[in-house]
């Protein structure tokens, strides 16, 4: 039992680092976007969205095996850690006043991404492995 829970705990953190690389190299693509572009700020809002959207997915891919299981709950559970840390940090780095209902918004709108998209992943055939070469 112990096992399945540290497998577990593993393959979420899997995916919430890989949800954050995702996150940190989109805001890079953002900023040299702004910096070359003129973004409007719902434009910026909507890249922004996109990005936590995209990051979510690939973070739930990277933690949720095709044809595994509990891809509900691990990509539920990756999209919530995800969006707690992100608010955390927005707000540890000095970040202005942000509306209670407009983050539990968003979190649930992250936590229904992430169950969709670790559902879906669990549904998919496992790739047949490859069978060694033979000389």
């Amino acid at each position: 039992m112990a096992n399945k829970r540290a497998s577990a705990l593993l393959s979420i953190l899997k995916g919430l680092l890989a949800a954050a690389a995702v996150t940190l190299l989109g805001m890079a693509l953002i900023a040299a976007l702004v910096l070359t572009a003129r973004l409007s700020d719902g434009v910026l809002t909507l890249l922004n969205q996109l990005l936590k959207a995209l990051a979510v997915v690939l973070g739930v891919r990277a933690a949720v095996e095709r044809g595994g299981n509990r891809g509900f709950f691990t990509g539920m559970t990756v999209a919530l850690a995800y969006m707690i840390a992100g608010y955390g940090l927005y707000v540890a780095l000095g970040g202005g006043r942000f509306e209670a209902a407009q983050m539990l918004g968003e979190m649930l709108l992250g936590a229904a991404v992430g169950g969709a998209a670790g559902a879906v992943r669990v549904n998919l055939k496992p790739k047949a492995r490859r069978a060694s070469a033979r000389a």
